[in-house]
């Protein structure tokens, strides 16, 4: 009797599995891309293996300090994972850490970390029409100069809002204007700016991140007026992003976002 070794199983998560293999791999590794970008261009710290990408820009900043999971893991693993997650953030700097997950995870409470919820990840397929609506009274434009981006960065600090900012109008470095894989955009009414959005070209895909709009002009169009601009720029690549329940049904309806995974979300003070 002869014993057959048999050929190791893809699960769709090792190291050398295509980032397109599945649509939520994708998803997931554009995004991990995008955070690990701005850390770059704001001269963090990164550290990414095959199971997790973290990305430290030392201070308070919101959203950036995040640490994203590129792999499933089990229940008995999960505390040595998140054990590392933890000394490489309280090693240095200060303001809260983030971690996301793609998949659920076991209660961390105990170890600090507060669940800040499941915002949903959504994935639009590359070709299809972008349906574009001009509100009344809106102007649409690209952010150009350091001005321009530090008005931008307090809107979206003040709009969504974010906290944990230790200084809104820095919540970009200026240096991100001269990656070309980043765009910025403005909605203003009159001279007001009303609403901001941000998209990334980054690992074959158009991520869209930090749209909003300012509290006191909401359900106005604003919103998907930014939405169909920035996907207009990149028609043929597929379109990712993270949000809220609350943005995801014109995502849905009327751009044709496809509701993947809810992450989940937790947040960690440093010591």
């Amino acid at each position: 009797m002869t014993t057959e070794t048999l050929p190791a199983l893809e699960t769709g998560w090792e190291p050398d599995t295509p980032a397109d293999d599945t649509v939520l791999r994708h998803g997931v590794l554009a995004m991990a891309a995008t955070w690990e970008a701005i850390g770059r261009v704001g001269d963090g710290r990164l550290h990414r293996d095959d199971g997790c990408s973290a990305v430290d820009l030392g201070r308070p900043t919101g959203l950036f300090n995040s640490a994203t999971l590129l792999r499933p893991v089990s229940d008995d693993a999960f505390g040595t994972t998140v054990g590392g997650i933890e000394r490489f953030y309280d090693a240095h700097g200060t303001g809260a850490m983030l971690l996301w997950s793609p998949w659920p995870t076991p209660d961390l409470t105990g170890r600090g970390w507060v669940l800040q919820g499941h915002p949903p990840l959504l994935y639009r397929p590359a070709g299809l029409p972008v349906e574009r609506r001009e509100p009344e009274g809106l102007a649409v434009t690209e952010v150009t100069t350091e001005r321009d981006l530090a008005e931008w960065c307090t809107v979206a600090v003040d709009a969504f809002p974010l906290t944990e900012v230790d200084a809104p109008s820095t919540l970009f470095d200026p240096a991100i204007l001269h990656d070309q894989r980043f765009r910025f955009v403005i909605g203003r009414v009159g001279s007001r700016a009303v609403a901001v959005g941000c998209q990334a070209v980054i690992d074959g895909a158009n991520v869209l991140l930090l749209s909003t709009v300012r509290s006191g002009h909401r359900g106005r169009g604003y919103y998907a007026a930014l939405v169909a601009d920035r996907l207009a720029q990149a028609p043929d690549l597929p379109s990712v992003t993270i949000v809220s329940d609350d943005s995801r049904p014109a995502l849905v309806g009327r751009f044709g976002f496809l509701p993947v995974a809810r992450f989940t979300l937790w947040e960690r003070p440093r010591p």
